[in-house]
């Protein structure tokens, strides 16, 4: 065993897979038609339709939608072409974009069945992810992970260096140390997955409800520091 402290620079990763507090679903509301009346009607009276929707969960006590967005119904139009280059009738369109953010998921599957069943909307996308407030606790839980894989590192190698004390110098965020450059996974570094879609649920009725349950997948949460300790 050296007479001198021997410094023992090492990494520490952890991730977690964390459940989500929050879903926003993205409804597209879109129709043509040969005149811009035609087009805007059943545009109109979907977005109503959602409106009407949304406004009755947001009544409820506790409410499961924490916020909700309407992009205003856009009106254009466009003339076709022939294969033969002659002009066709105008085709007029609308449409519209429609938000709404969850804080109970066990609403969802019941909101995005009756929506998708209006003909003029489509379900785009549903964006599963955390807060603010619920990200930094989780993250700070996962940093402390990190550190203890980095304290668990150095205890080995001073164990196979014939030393019995270990002290802990500097703890730093990938990079700081100067050891080597950061890691992919930066510290606190987030990744989104999508969400399952559970087909084995009951078809949809009105006696058994949503044709389909939904089960977001966790969100995983990793990571990184740097650390250095002397062993003596």
């Amino acid at each position: 065993m050296s007479p001198h402290p021997v410094t023992i620079t090492v990494t520490g990763h952890a991730e977690s897979a964390v459940v989500p507090n929050r879903c926003t679903v993205v409804l597209r509301v879109h129709a043509d038609g040969t005149s811009r009346k035609r087009a805007a009607e059943p545009v109109t009276d979907a977005v109503a339709r959602i409106t009407d929707l949304v406004t009755e969960l947001g009544e409820r006590s506790p409410s499961p939608v924490k916020r909700w967005a309407f992009d205003r119904i856009r009106h254009s139009r466009r003339r076709p072409y022939s294969r033969e280059g002659k002009t066709r009738p105008w085709v007029y369109n609308s449409s519209a974009s429609i938000t709404v953010t969850f804080g109970e998921f066990g609403e969802i599957g019941a909101f995005v069945d009756q929506v998708s069943a209006l003909e003029v909307v489509t379900v785009a996308d549903l964006r599963w992810w955390i807060t603010r407030k619920a990200q930094q606790k989780h993250i700070a839980r996962v940093r402390e992970l990190a550190v203890r894989d980095a304290l668990g590192k150095a205890t080995a190698y001073t164990k196979s260096l014939d030393s019995n004390t270990i002290r802990a110098v500097a703890i730093a965020d990938p990079g700081m140390l100067g050891s080597h450059p950061a890691p992919v996974h930066a510290a606190g570094a987030t990744t989104m997955r999508t969400a399952m879609l559970r087909s084995d649920a009951p078809s949809a009725s009105e006696d058994t409800g949503p044709a389909f349950v939904l089960e977001p997948e966790r969100i995983t949460l990793t990571a990184d520091i740097e650390a250095r300790f002397e062993a003596s």
